[in-house]
């Protein structure tokens, strides 16, 4: 199973205003609507980060072994579907738009790997999410090759940087302050490392968890710095961003100078791998 599956159920009734959950997502501009004579799909795509999951209404149940469950819970033949190789960030934020329908539509729902119907509750589904993601990988094992894996708080912290940086340009607007994207590279061992560009002349925003910093001065030539040897020789001038992820840091106006200084006059371990870029896709926790 390359989905996680989430049905939804209703107590003592199977009546659900389906106009009401079709205009539901249509409010939603992140979700496309599709119908034919035997299937409702509403696809979900992340508006900033691009990871796609689909909601189905049916004309009957695709439950299996739905005689189990407690006879009060009644199937309304509505469910979701995440792909298994989503990144825990995704997750959450489909489960939230399941938390919605549920408060909503007065729902409950139900996965295979259930006993039986339960209210909503984020952690236990994000829980069993993971089981599933687990065993699948242990299965397939080949499946999980076109993926670079790291460490959940650690991708969360990035896509979360990706997701929210358009508050951080309006942030930095006044201020005359870059807030630059990664760039996902890799080297020819096909290890993947995070950096972003610092233009000179750019006073900017550095992201959490990046490993180089792609320095280009104002003759366009290119200089790679380690951003942890950066970091511990600046770490008192480089400052946090206020109010926002640990480790996300900013190059201000006062102490623009002598962190340019730093970055092309400093000797740096040197840099002699040959990238290559990858896509934010191949990143999985």
């Amino acid at each position: 199973m390359s989905h996680f599956l989430l049905h939804f159920f209703k107590e003592k009734s199977r009546t659900i205003d389906k106009e009401e959950v079709v205009y539901f997502f249509s409010e939603n501009d992140a979700f496309e609507i599709d119908f034919t004579d035997k299937l409702a799909t509403f696809k979900y795509t992340h508006p900033k980060l691009g990871y796609e999951a689909n909601f189905y209404m049916t004309p009957k149940s695709v439950f299996p072994n739905i005689q189990r469950i407690s006879p009060q819970y009644l199937e309304v033949n509505f469910h979701v579907e995440i792909p298994i190789f989503s990144p825990t960030y995704f997750v959450k934020d489909v489960l939230q738009i399941v938390k919605k329908i549920c408060e909503k539509f007065d729902l409950f729902v139900l996965s295979e790997m259930f006993q039986d119907v339960q209210n909503f509750n984020l952690e236990r589904i994000l829980k069993v999410f993971n089981m599933v993601k687990k065993a699948y990988i242990e299965k397939y094992p080949e499946k999980a090759e076109d993926y670079f894996f790291v460490r959940e708080e650690k991708l969360s912290s990035i896509l979360r940087y990706i997701d929210e940086q358009d508050s951080l340009i309006h942030y930095y607007e006044d201020l005359n302050t870059v807030v630059p994207k990664y760039l996902f590279v890799k080297d020819e061992d096909n290890k993947p490392y995070f950096a972003c560009e610092w233009k000179e002349g750019d006073l900017s925003v550095l992201p959490p968890y990046i490993d180089y910093i792609f320095f280009k001065d104002q003759k366009n030539t290119v200089k790679i710095v380690d951003y942890d040897e950066y970091l511990e020789r600046n770490q008192k001038i480089l400052l946090d961003v206020p109010g926002f992820l640990q480790g996300t840091k900013v190059i201000t106006k006062k102490f623009y100078k002598k962190l340019v200084k730093s970055v092309k006059k400093g000797k740096f371990t040197p840099v002699t791998k040959k990238f290559a870029k990858y896509h934010l896709h191949e990143l999985m926790d």
